[in-house]
């Protein structure tokens, strides 16, 4: 099955409310649309465990496959991410969550 995405909302200088937050799908994995400028907040609901976070990196340099972001997000905190390189992550950026402990916002400016 394809990837989950994940949407965008875009800011303003009104300001936006947070919108709803998107739960890892740790079955297909999520992606979002990468302008390069996206900036992704990742938040870690258990209450105990620390859950890892991979921005996939679905590149390859001279025949090697360049190596993913791999994360750990402490329980119960929340990390803001960004900004992704198109070069590097793509226009369709690739997120892998460990857990549906882990729940993603995406904004874009």
């Amino acid at each position: 099955m394809p990837r989950t995405q994940i949407p965008v909302t875009q800011l303003s200088d009104a300001g936006v409310a947070d919108p709803v937050e998107t739960t890892a799908d740790t079955v297909n994995g999520n992606q979002v649309a990468n302008t390069g400028k996206t900036v992704i907040r990742v938040r870690n609901a258990h209450a105990t465990l620390a859950q890892n976070v991979t921005f996939v990196t679905p590149i390859t340099v001279g025949g090697k496959a360049v190596a993913d972001t791999v994360v750990s997000i402490p329980a119960t905190a929340t990390r803001t991410f960004g900004s992704f390189p198109t070069a590097l992550y793509g226009t369709q950026m690739p997120i892998d969550g460990a857990t549906t402990d882990i729940k993603f916002i995406v904004f874009e400016p």
